[in-house]
């Protein structure tokens, strides 16, 4: 006869083993681990490609994966794709990029990131991307000019995109164009500067209202910044080169996850430098020192290089005149050659100082400079 002590002692097991069923049909059931990549690194921030230099990546992954590492330029266009040596296997992985695209052709001086995307075998999908982390970010570095070295100095605290420019303050002109947007690595830098105009026609620093402005805007972590291209810069490798190539795909930036503060994302103005060249008439005469003299109207004529004129005049432009840097008028509607008829009859005779600027409706502006007499 079943007691009701043996009862309890029964049911108590069938609960559980009906547990153990259970939980071994949820574990089996649930979602597998989902692929993590970490450890992202490179081997060198700055590489040659033409003298052969290589730079390494390295990363980790926490289960075997197929993984592709793509390479992306400043306009978020494809460069070029690569396979890791290992295949993809769990743990530490590398890929080595040569600084080629993707018909093999070395690609132009400028900084470049990547994205790792791994895929395990069941279809799940994980990437590094470190747009959605970094990169975007305004950086007020202070910048000094040692005249006695031509040198500007200036401290970065991240790599970073670099602006510089000389110029006058309160409505003047754009005297030089130091650095246009060109990539920098952190730490402490410098560059070349004589101290004069675009043209070499004056000594900018020593002008009343000179004034040096500076921008940064910080690189996606990881980039690689590539030197030493004499063959093609940017903008004639994207215009004749690589005209076509897809697009990043878009991803949200982390702005739940306190690891990864959200930076205001600042756009970079990338372009062609519309660069000119002023010019008077032939028959000008020059005083003694060598300055063209000029009186009464005189034609100035001004000429896009012929290298950008297409690309330039793509992006339409607009012309700028000033004396002794004081505004004096503008052309809306820019084209290549242009010439301004200007009226010396409201100046005084003597030295003055004709600059011109040429600024594309997408940011990028160049100036040119000369010197002249005023003899009416």
């Amino acid at each position: 006869m079943v007691t009701i002590k043996h009862s309890a002692i029964f049911i108590l097991i069938c609960l559980l083993l009906f547990s153990c069923a259970v939980l071994g049909k949820l574990k089996r059931t649930a979602a597998p681990e989902p692929i993590i990549i970490s450890e992202v690194r490179v081997d060198k921030k700055e590489f040659n490609p033409g003298k052969g230099e290589t730079v390494s990546i390295s990363y980790r992954i926490s289960k075997p994966a197929e993984v592709i590492i793509k390479f992306f330029d400043d306009e978020l266009c494809l460069v070029r794709d690569l396979m890791p040596v290992s295949g993809g296997t769990s743990g530490t992985n590398t890929v080595i990029w040569d600084g080629r695209d993707l018909e093999g052709n070395i690609v132009p001086d400028a900084a470049y990131f990547f994205t790792i995307e791994a895929i395990d075998h069941e279809g799940r999908l994980n990437f590094y991307d470190p747009t959605t982390i970094s990169g975007g970010e305004l950086l007020l570095p202070e910048i000094n000019f040692g005249r006695e070295k031509n040198k500007l100095f200036y401290q970065l605290s991240k790599d970073a995109r670099v602006n510089i420019k000389a110029g006058i303050t309160s409505g003047g002109p754009l005297l030089k164009n130091i650095l246009s947007w060109s990539p920098r690595m952190s730490g402490r830098n410098e560059e070349a500067w004589d101290g004069k105009d675009e043209s070499g026609a004056i000594e900018a620093f020593s002008q009343k209202g000179f004034s040096l402005t500076i921008e940064a805007v910080s690189l996606p972590e990881n980039s690689i910044i590539t030197r030493g291209n004499r063959e093609h810069d940017y903008f004639s490798y994207k215009h004749d080169i690589a005209q076509e190539r897809p697009k990043k795909e878009g991803r949200p930036l982390y702005q739940n996850n306190p690891a990864f503060p959200v930076q205001p994302q600042v756009p970079v103005k990338i372009g062609y430098e519309p660069k000119f060249r002023i010019e008077l008439p032939e028959h000008i005469k020059t005083s003694e020192v060598g300055l063209p003299v000029v009186k009464e109207k005189t034609p100035i004529k001004i000429y896009l290089n012929e290298d950008i004129k297409r690309y330039v005049t793509e992006q339409r432009y607009e012309i700028i005149f000033f004396v002794d840097f004081k505004f004096v008028t503008e052309m809306e509607q820019g084209y290549s050659p242009l010439t301004l008829i200007w009226d010396t009859r409201d100046l005084s005779n003597g030295e003055h100082i004709v600059t011109v600027n040429v600024a594309t409706l997408n940011g990028q502006i160049s100036s040119a400079s000369m010197r002249v007499i005023i003899q009416n």
